[in-house]
């Protein structure tokens, strides 16, 4: 199990929106440091005084997203978490899975609210991660994840069917103009959420320079089938003057090249339009 970074910060907005605590276009204040005891919360870079919802997800702030979370509180967020399955291991065909103990905060404090918001102080595997998505994006019922073809939903539903559309757009906006722009598939439309959680020490604290990065991403975006979940351990891509480990230059390109493989395998047929669209871009520039 692993500390997926701010993959987690779907479930944050999603809780947010299906408890009608904000909208998408609600303005969040992401003014930083945010100080909470002796802790401090920042951002990546400063996104000014407020975001909306919508782009508290899709440029990824720690800050927006903490205070998102702290408007839900330590017991809901805690219950809708819980009603996800990232609490237990996955009922999964395979014996290795149910080894995959998440490892979650005995005491959940405020702190503790605001940091697994943005998916720190809280492992799970990818599976879990995969399965969560699913529950969503699929029009808001829980998925329980399995071997068996045609199995899986339960009908227990964890978000309405709007709340699902609304995070579908989101998601898909976090790919045409946010952190993961590179999983634009020509004839797909891909919808996702990036992830880059600095690696923990085995005695404790956190390495500056390894990362497990992750992308979670979901196609057709506008009635998904499938999710993909792309994790990496302690990535490095070194194409540029200065290496660079995010999710957005490690893990999305390669999940955009599976996606590329694979959907017309899985007998999706793409989007001729938005293919064409998207190759005349590119001639253009």
């Amino acid at each position: 199990v692993y500390e997926l970074g701010s993959t987690f910060k779907v479930f944050a907005a999603a809780q947010g929106l299906d408890e009608q605590l904000v909208d998408r276009d609600t303005l969040i204040d992401t003014k930083g440091p945010l100080k909470w005891g002796r802790y401090s919360i920042s951002d990546f870079r400063d996104y000014g005084p407020n975001l909306s919802v919508e782009n508290v997800v899709v440029k990824s702030s720690n800050v927006g997203t903490a205070r998102i979370a702290i408007m839900i509180g330590a017991e809901r967020q805690r219950e809708f978490l819980g009603r996800l399955g990232l609490f237990s291991p996955v009922p999964f065909e395979l014996v290795e899975a149910r080894t995959a103990r998440p490892l979650v905060p005995r005491n959940w404090s405020g702190i503790h609210t605001i940091t697994v918001s943005y998916g720190h102080g809280i492992s799970v595997s990818p599976v879990h991660l995969a399965a969560a998505y699913a529950s969503i994006l699929n029009g808001g019922v829980k998925v329980v994840p399995t071997l068996v073809k045609g199995a899986g939903a339960t009908g227990e539903r964890v978000v309405s069917a709007e709340t699902s559309m609304q995070m579908r757009e989101i998601l898909r906006q976090v790919v045409t103009r946010g952190t993961a722009r590179q999983a634009e598939v020509p004839g797909y439309h891909v919808a996702g959420k990036t992830g880059t959680a600095d690696k923990p020490k085995p005695g404790g604290g956190y390495h500056d320079d390894k990362v497990i990065a992750t992308f979670a991403s979901a196609f057709p975006a506008d009635d998904p089938r499938y999710v993909l979940v792309v994790a990496l351990d302690e990535p490095v891509e070194t194409s540029g003057r200065e290496p660079r480990r995010t999710a957005g230059w490690t893990a999305v390109p390669v999940a955009a090249e599976i996606i590329r493989r694979a959907a017309p395998i899985l007998g999706l047929a793409p989007d001729i339009e938005s293919r064409g669209r998207q190759s005349v871009m590119s001639a253009q520039f």
